[in-house]
């Protein structure tokens, strides 16, 4: 075999190999909900607006505990099974809004980021959206279900109030 023929059979066994070592293509997902509420968006705000509020209202996280690192502030979120998120806030709009990325995380997704506002709209309209990408088609079912138990919890909360 003469030597273009043993580079050319070399250059093709490696992008297989390549290819099938990569598994699945990833696929970008958005996921987005929101809740209607009654109560000011002052009010909500004040009670799940803190970047590091959520382990208060959402029913999957037990601690929440916020860092600075490389000028960006984190959160660590641990849940009740003891696995860890770490999550940096990219933009805050005090009163209305945060954006934050995934840094860590337990899951199989990358490139997460996603935003939490409250819009002052006949009461409040919470909005909770996020974009990713995951070689699992699983994980926009598994966000959306992590949207919808802390949105569920919002509203019982203050349905108490």
């Amino acid at each position: 075999m003469g030597r273009k023929m043993k580079l050319t059979t070399l250059l093709t066994v490696t992008a297989i190999v390549g290819f099938h070592s990569t598994g699945a293509w990833s696929a970008d997902y958005k996921v987005q909900r929101t809740l209607q509420l009654t109560a000011p968006s002052t009010e909500v705000w004040n009670l799940i607006g803190d970047f590091c509020d959520i382990d208060d209202w959402h029913p999957s996280l037990t601690a929440c505990s916020l860092s600075v690192r490389d000028g960006g502030l984190h959160r660590t979120l641990t849940t009740a099974d003891g696995d860890e998120f770490v999550e940096k806030r990219i933009a805050n709009e005090p009163g209305l809004a945060y954006t934050y990325s995934i840094v860590s995380s337990p899951l199989p997704i990358e490139n997460y980021t996603a935003t939490f506002s409250i819009e002052p709209l006949n009461g409040s309209l919470i909005s909770w959206s996020g974009r990713f990408s995951s070689e699992d088609p699983a994980m926009e079912t598994t966000i959306s279900e992590i949207y919808d138990a802390g949105l569920s919890a919002i509203e019982a909360a203050l349905a108490v109030q």
